[in-house]
Order: structure tokens, then C-alpha cells, then sequence
């Protein structure tokens, strides 16, 4: 489903280089829950924003569904990522003055669907993330667990096929950390392919695999008679 292969990124500053990512290698599986970890500044956000086609990679090759990401122009990768990618958020990027039925609604507004397909989706999700009586409320009114909740419910009403998560946990306190993760799991679950990139370790080995981003490589780590074990660096 997802393949990158020898994956760099590199930035240019003041004829400074700085290589963020080195020669990824990474396949990711339809199904696949998949976390990524690692210390500040190791390029855990630039691979996210890579695998999200919200940046482009300075060179390798970048399969998403078998198409050649990097051979696609800006129009291309935005269809792509409308199309088959959804995004959640630390700070969860809700719109204060809608309440919730209208913050879901945004993104599907853009999709040129139709009202009565909307509101479907939108009475769906927002059942499916236990806030289907609240809907009317504003964000303001919610806790931040229950904004996540949202946030997540407006990522599943696009269908994605790829559910991107960078630090969704981040801004909640441990016991709402717990219940975000474990509907992200029922998600995955039910099918979708989750790839969330998180600091907290207790949540990340709740993941399929885990990712561990050092200095721009990657390493995998598995869990194994409760001890984690390096299955192979790019």
C-alpha cells in the first residue's frame, strides 16, 4: 500500500545542509498499524508530512496504492491526498464558532458532496466516536478528549484509506490518552491503515509495529517476550 524507497530529505539554509531523512526504507501493509517514535528533532514530523504528501522528498521513490508519488505534480499529489489520506492533529485544529456537525462537515463540503450524503456521514462518524448527542454543541464546550474525538470523526467521514496521527495523545492527560488510542485501534480494526507518530512509549508498542526515527534512519522495532529488538536499519 505504502512503499518508500531510499527516501531523503535535505534542506538548504544559508548553504547549510541539513539531511533530515537518509535513504528510507519502509513498506506499510493495508492494515497495518504502524507507530513512529524517537527524540526531538530525529525527522519524525518531516517523514510524516513526506508519507502525507504534504512535503516532497528530495529523492527516492515514494509508492502510494502503486502510484509513483514523486512524479506527480502539486494538482497530482492534492487529488492524492484528498483522495486517499486523512489527518489528525495534536492541537486538533477545530473551528471554534462551528459546532460539531459543521466541523465535520468541512472537509466533505470540499469533496462536492452532496447534503443529504453529508449528513450521513457526519451522524455516522460522530456516533461511531460516542459524541452522536452533542453534535450541535461548539468545541468549546467539550473536553479535550472529546475534541479528538471530532477531529478523528472528521478524518473517517472522508473514507480515507490512510489515517495519519501526529501526537493525537499529545494534549490530552494519560486516562483520555488511553480512550483516543483505543478507538484508533477499533478503527484499525475495522480496517483502516493507521500510521501515528507519538512520544509516549506505553502507546506506541499498542501499535502492529513500531517505527524508531534517529537522525534521519529508520529502524523497526518488535515486541518480543516484552523486550524490544531491532529487525532491521535503512
Amino acid at each position: 500500500m505504502l512503499t518508500m524507497n531510499n527516501i531523503s530529505k535535505s534542506f538548504i539554509t544559508d548553504d547549510v545542509v541539513t539531511h533530515a531523512l537518509r535513504d528510507i526504507q519502509l513498506h506499510v501493509n493495508e492494515g497495518d498499524f504502524v507507530s513512529v517514535t524517537g527524540p526531538s528533532g530525529s525527522g519524525k514530523t518531516t517523514f510524516l508530512n513526506i508519507a502525507g504528501l504534504l512535503e516532497t522528498s528530495s529523492s527516492g521513490e515514494y509508492l502510494l496504492d502503486g502510484e509513483d508519488i514523486t512524479k506527480l505534480n502539486d494538482s497530482g499529489r492534492s487529488r492524492m491526498r484528498n483522495q486517499k489520506i486523512g489527518f489528525i492533529f495534536q492541537s486538533f485544529n477545530l473551528i471554534p464558532d462551528l459546532n460539531l456537525f459543521d466541523n465535520v462537515d468541512v472537509p466533505l463540503r470540499y469533496r462536492g458532496l452532496n447534503a443529504s450524503e453529508r449528513k450521513k456521514r457526519i451522524e455516522y462518524h460522530l456516533d461511531q466516536v460516542g459524541l452522536a448527542s452533542r453534535m450541535k454543541h461548539l468545541p468549546s464546550q467539550l473536553s479535550g478528549g472529546q475534541q479528538q474525538r471530532v477531529a478523528i470523526a472528521r478524518a473517517l467521514a472522508t473514507s480515507p484509506r490512510f489515517l495519519l496521527a501526529d501526537e493525537p495523545t499529545g494534549n490530552l492527560d494519560s486516562q483520555m490518552a488511553q480512550s483516543v488510542m483505543s478507538l484508533l485501534e477499533d478503527i484499525n480494526k475495522a480496517g483502516t491503515t493507521i500510521l501515528m507518530v507519538t512520544h509516549d512509549p506505553s502507546l506506541a508498542a499498542r501499535a502492529k509495529r513500531q517505527i524508531y526515527i534517529k537522525d534521519g534512519h529508520v529502524s523497526e522495532l518488535t515486541q518480543k517476550n516484552s523486550n524490544l529488538h531491532l529487525v532491521g536499519e535503512a
